[in-house]
């Protein structure tokens, strides 16, 4: 399990935002408040899908919103 996915799986099951966009806001939120790092690595997308119970394809989009909007 990787560390930022319990609270990632808490966060999808109580919201009504889209996963793949709540995934997107996450990572940004990740970067803004240093839990995550440049030169960090997200987990694979087969992994993470798997953590959070979702298909591939919705993580594949979230890390594809998260490129286009986490500079």
């Amino acid at each position: 399990m990787y560390k930022l996915s319990p609270h990632w799986l808490k966060q999808i099951k109580t919201s009504d935002k889209p996963a793949y966009l709540l995934i997107a806001d996450l990572i940004a939120e990740g970067v803004h408040n240093g839990q995550l790092v440049a030169r960090d690595r997200l987990p694979p997308l087969r992994d993470l899908a798997v953590e959070l119970e979702l298909n591939y394809t919705t993580v594949a989009r979230a890390y594809a919103e998260a490129r286009a909007t986490v500079v």
